[in-house]
């Protein structure tokens, strides 16, 4: 995997822990949102990939598990004013959920065994 998302993600960073956070594109390439987990799994791995360069990213959340009921406040920042990001989680059973996610219009993502990867 690319360390970079097509030299489109530059940063990665979990925020403290507080109100939810909101994607938003105020400078034109920052996102910040949460990831919940409602599933009965720990989450181990989150990928991206944008739509200009499919190629995965590395796990951007590498010292981090997100366990079951558990949430994360998220922020990346983009090289380029894009949106649509596919988006990968992976289980620590391995199940993999994706979806193309609209970052630009996002509140949260949340996981959960019945729905899988589903954003609001």
């Amino acid at each position: 995997m690319k360390m970079m998302i097509g030299a489109a993600v530059c940063a990665l960073t979990m925020l403290s822990a507080g109100a939810p956070a909101l994607a938003q594109d105020t400078d034109g390439d920052s996102y910040t949102f949460t990831i919940s987990n409602s599933s009965e799994m720990a989450i181990i791995t989150f990928h991206l990939a944008s739509e200009s360069d499919s190629s995965w990213s590395e796990d951007l959340i590498p010292d981090t598990i997100i366990g079951a009921g558990e949430s994360l406040d998220m922020e990346f920042s983009a090289d380029a004013d894009e949106c649509r990001y596919a988006t990968s989680v992976v289980m620590e059973d391995g199940t993999e959920y994706a979806a193309l996610v609209d970052y630009c219009d996002l509140t949260g993502i949340d996981i959960s065994d019945d729905q899988g990867l589903t954003y609001y």
